[in-house]
């Protein structure tokens, strides 16, 4: 027992001594962080200190009053001090670097951040460990102007994210913006008065797509949500978003992302409708047959929105691919009642009837009964004729483009018996 209590006797002066020299040390890294910055301030104020002699001896300050805070040698009762002479060392970079970005100047953009980081952390750190004092000789009106700088060093954060993503450093951006997002959090001693410049949603759009940038598709799926709230920028945030999933070579996420948000708001997104609709078609077409993807994701989206031509048109076409010819005309019909203007739903109601006479038509030489034969190629001239009207509707569209009409009305003509319109019709081609 008396072994026991003579060595811890001597760990404990042995720990008393080292704390004893660790404060002595800081004590001394605090005393020459505090001269080199009352040397440099005295120069800057004579205005003989050169820029580069600033920025090298803030550094020096600033690294040399960070390891007396870091080693824990800084007594509690002179945290304050030391933070002090940290802020100090960090001005007159930080002020330096914004005049100029204001003046277009090159400037270590990557120090800017870094300094910019010092300072708000050493704001914090004086202002939390500085007692308030009022009255006339206090300095409750000082600590009021430390909390006003810190509440509007979250801005600076937008621009260090900026001065980063402009030179590639993608992840500092992100980090950036990250800070500015999050800053009164980070720093709760301004969270009633710190108000940055742009609102929240439109920093993390920034930040969205710098992680896009970086292919940091992680951090572009946890910001997505977000970025998505600044309407200014919300189809693009979505398209950037679908085509990271490709970026990331998953077609199937991709796929599943355009369908969820084109089903939400059918309307508000009928390009990316578009898009999906001709994936899908090739990915039936690579499936065979059986596959149906394409009228899955038409008929869900008309179920919610009926006037969305694309999907109606998307319809049309696939059940004409199947020779599903009268399905396909209705549907193609419904197309002109939403565009009538437009050339493609009457050309291809035509078509539609067209391809019918044609696919009657190779049956004829098939049926042996010749007067079951000569009505059926009755039928076909009947089906042809049927088809004239919606070809001519197409050539009012597009009067002055006759090789989208010209062949299929000049067929139907010559059929019909209307020679002096198929010869019309050779003309024009």
């Amino acid at each position: 027992m008396a072994l026991l209590l003579s060595v811890g006797t001597i760990m404990g002066q042995v720990d008393k001594a080292a704390l004893k020299a660790l404060q002595k040390e800081a004590k001394a890294q605090m005393a020459e962080a505090q001269k080199i910055n009352e040397a440099i301030t005295a120069k800057i104020n004579e205005k003989t200190a050169s820029e580069e002699e600033i920025m090298t001896e803030c550094k020096k300050s600033q690294a040399i009053i960070r390891k007396a805070l870091k080693s824990g040698g800084v007594p509690e009762n002179k945290l304050g001090e030391a933070y002090k002479t940290y802020v100090e060392m960090t001005f007159f970079p930080h002020n330096m670097m914004l005049q100029h970005a204001v003046n277009k100047e090159p400037f270590d953009t990557a120090f800017f951040y870094t300094n910019l980081k010092n300072m708000t952390d050493a704001l914090q750190g004086e202002i939390k460990n500085t007692k308030v004092t009022k009255g006339e000789a206090g300095n409750e009106v000082y600590i009021k102007n430390r909390i006003a700088n810190l509440a509007q060093s979250g801005d600076y954060y937008i621009y260090a994210a900026q001065f980063n993503s402009d030179c590639g450093r993608y992840d500092k951006a992100l980090e950036s913006f990250e800070t500015a997002m999050n800053y009164t959090q980070k720093y709760p001693e301004v969270a009633d008065k710190a108000q940055l410049r742009i609102p929240a949603e439109q920093i993390a759009y920034y930040a969205f797509h710098t992680a896009h940038e970086g292919k940091m598709y992680d951090k572009m799926d946890g910001l997505y949500e977000k970025a998505l709230q600044f309407a200014e920028g919300a189809a693009g945030t979505k398209q950037v978003m679908a085509e990271s999933f490709r970026e990331r070579g998953d077609t199937v996420a991709w796929a599943n992302f355009v369908r969820d948000f084109t089903l939400k708001d059918p309307k508000a997104n009928e390009e990316f409708i578009q898009i999906l609709i001709s994936h899908f078609l090739k990915q039936d077409k690579q499936a065979g047959p059986s596959s149906n993807l394409t009228m899955q994701y038409v008929d869900e989206i008309l179920a919610k929105e009926p006037d969305i031509y694309i999907a109606q048109y998307g319809k049309a076409y696939k059940l004409f691919e199947q020779e599903k010819y009268d399905e396909a005309f209705e549907a193609y019909m419904k197309c002109t009642e939403l565009q009538s203007d437009n050339y493609e739903g009457w050309y291809q109601a035509g078509l539609c009837k067209y391809r019918k006479a044609l696919a009657l038509n190779a049956t004829v030489s098939t049926i042996k009964n010749q007067t079951e034969a000569k009505k059926t190629l009755e039928k076909t001239r009947s089906i042809f004729g049927e088809a004239i009207p919606f070809f001519e509707k197409a050539r009012e569209c597009v009067p002055d483009e006759p090789m989208k009409w010209a062949f299929e009305l000049r067929q139907c003509y010559s059929v019909t018996g209307q020679a002096a319109k198929a010869a019309e019709m050779d003309k024009l081609l």
